[in-house]
């Protein structure tokens, strides 16, 4: 597809997804289909979910109409096409009737096995320079983990107004820049669509929101992160390490609450509110405020993927610098609301 093509379907997308959202929102509303307050909520209205639905079925009508145009091979295709469609209608059950965590393991992990699969030859990462790290028959376990984990770190982390949607517009605008840095096109064309019926819905997310996106939209976009992520590793050599150093305001707390709920042997499968950003929501900042902060850090993520970009020889510092700069985030908020349980 040339230019004009993927800069107009993009500019469609967005004012189509405004508009989708907005009949969603009163379509939800008429069937009950909605998030009700209770003591572990960020929100205070009930408030119309599942909306994650309209950008996951554009996205997936751009995939198609790329295909058709011959923007995308059938073997790119058939890596995202299925799975994101039954990633998105398994999210969109468990808005509906809540999946068991058995159930929902079992499932991702056969959705991501078939993605993996599709790649071709996973067996190496470019983890901290320029030269892959061969893993072997282990690279593809490895690999599904990391889906699934991505899928529902995603999900932890959807709980206050525009966070999902934000984080979705840095991954992958940024993500986007990256293959197009590495001239693949049609990745990068992919993303480009993806940040286009996001901010569409974002408009109808941003504080105060008016609909959410549901486990529907956030299991769509942890799958996609860590697919993108993958085919740029393993078919254009863009190292995984530029992906998890700018989805590390996600990764991060969603992975030190978890191990710290573990240590103080709670349930780690039942809810809770006490990830980074909820508590300081908890502490008094605005959702706007809490939003605006992750935006600032997001910034900086993407100044450090930038000089990682310029200079891979110093990858792994640049990871370094990520995980130092997270913690001391991290142990800021600590002083600011403690973690003193799942409440």
């Amino acid at each position: 597809m040339n230019n004009k093509i993927v800069i107009t379907l993009g500019i469609s997308l967005f004012f189509l997804s405004f508009l989708l959202v907005h009949w969603y929102r009163q379509y939800a509303m008429s069937r009950g289909l909605v998030d009700i307050p209770n003591n572990r909520s960020s929100h205070q209205i009930v408030t119309p979910r599942g909306a994650g639905i309209v950008f996951v079925v554009l996205w997936n009508l751009a995939l198609l109409l790329s295909f058709v145009l011959e923007g995308l091979s059938f073997r790119e295709l058939a890596i995202f096409f299925p799975s994101a469609l039954i990633i998105s209608f398994l999210g969109y059950w468990d808005d509906i009737v809540q999946l068991s965590a058995k159930n929902r393991f079992i499932a991702q992990a056969i959705i991501a096995f078939l993605s993996i699969i599709m790649m071709g030859k996973v067996h190496s990462f470019h983890l901290l320079n320029e030269t892959a790290l061969y893993l072997g028959w282990f690279a593809v376990p490895l690999a599904i983990i990391g889906v699934i984990w991505s899928i529902n770190l995603f999900n932890f982390m959807d709980g206050l107004d525009g966070l999902a949607g934000i984080e979705a517009l840095f991954l992958f605008g940024m993500g986007g820049g990256l293959f197009w840095a590495f001239d693949a096109n049609a990745m990068a064309a992919l993303c480009g669509f993806l940040v286009f019926a996001v901010a569409g819905f974002l408009i109808w997310n941003w504080p105060k929101a008016r609909v959410f996106m549901g486990d529907v939209g956030s299991y769509f976009l942890g799958f996609l992160v860590a697919i993108f992520a993958l085919v740029g590793d393993v078919w254009y050599n863009i190292p995984i390490t530029l992906w998890i150093i700018l989805y590390g305001v996600f990764w991060f707390d969603a992975t030190v609450t978890l191990v710290r709920r573990f240590l103080k042997k709670e349930n780690i499968m039942s809810s809770h509110r006490s990830h980074a950003y909820q508590r300081l929501h908890q502490a008094g900042y605005t959702h706007q405020q809490v939003l605006l902060r992750v935006i600032l850090l997001n910034s900086a993520l993407m100044g450090i993927v930038f000089f990682a970009y310029f200079q891979p020889a110093y990858l792994g510092v640049a990871l370094l610098v990520t995980i130092s700069l997270l913690s001391a985030v991290y142990l800021c908020i600590e002083k600011i609301k403690p973690m003193v349980g799942s409440v």
